[in-house]
């Protein structure tokens, strides 16, 4: 599997349109190809996006992905390991997947999502702590900084390319989102400096 992450620490640079436009246009060129997606942002405008956007009930949508008993979102999969933070749980990364096409028929068929969260934001302090614990024989920050990889693991002989927004920080949650990838796209403004 390809795997980019579109990231730049400073905001308001284009991230979440350039993901969102390259993504489609990608999945639409390729139709063959299957199109992981990771929405690694508490706003979660590329996953409204893809739900719909604005006019399309997009927030609306990507709240019935943040049902509490079952959260199908990078939110819920953090959720999950919290408990068990150093060890990889028996859990199907399926259950975090969302088909962009069945809330918006303009999306190509062949993305899949895992949707954004704000519920990020929350954790990034505990698993920040997690991360950064003194424990003889564990290397806590490997353990945590491989929860996205964890994730995909299961899924890399299903995708062909993996696409992840990233946030405009480097909190605990884009470093394990920026450690899943081999390749970055750095969007940047155009201005006079």
């Amino acid at each position: 599997m390809k795997k980019y992450a579109i990231w730049n620490n400073k905001g308001g640079t284009g991230k979440t349109s350039l993901s969102f436009q390259s993504i489609c246009r990608y999945a639409e060129t390729h139709p063959l190809e299957r199109v992981l997606v990771i929405d690694v942002c508490p706003q979660a405008n590329l996953s409204e996006l893809f739900l719909g956007g604005l006019v399309g009930n997009g927030s609306i949508n990507l709240l019935t992905r943040h049902d509490i008993n079952n959260r199908c979102t990078l939110g819920g999969y953090f959720q999950m390991r919290l408990p068990t933070p150093y060890q990889k749980p028996l859990f199907d990364s399926h259950d975090y997947l969302t088909h962009p096409r069945s809330f918006n028929e303009n999306i190509p068929a062949n993305i899949s999502l895992v949707c954004g969260d704000p519920l990020l934001e929350l954790q990034a302090n505990a698993i920040n702590t997690l991360a950064n614990q003194q424990i003889p024989g564990t290397n806590a920050w490997v353990s945590i900084i491989d929860w996205i990889n964890d994730l995909i693991k299961d899924l890399e002989d299903e995708y062909d390319v993996l696409f992840v927004d990233c946030n405009p920080s480097f909190s605990i949650y884009t470093q394990t989102a920026l450690a899943a990838v081999e390749k970055l796209i750095l969007p940047v403004m155009a201005d006079d400096s």
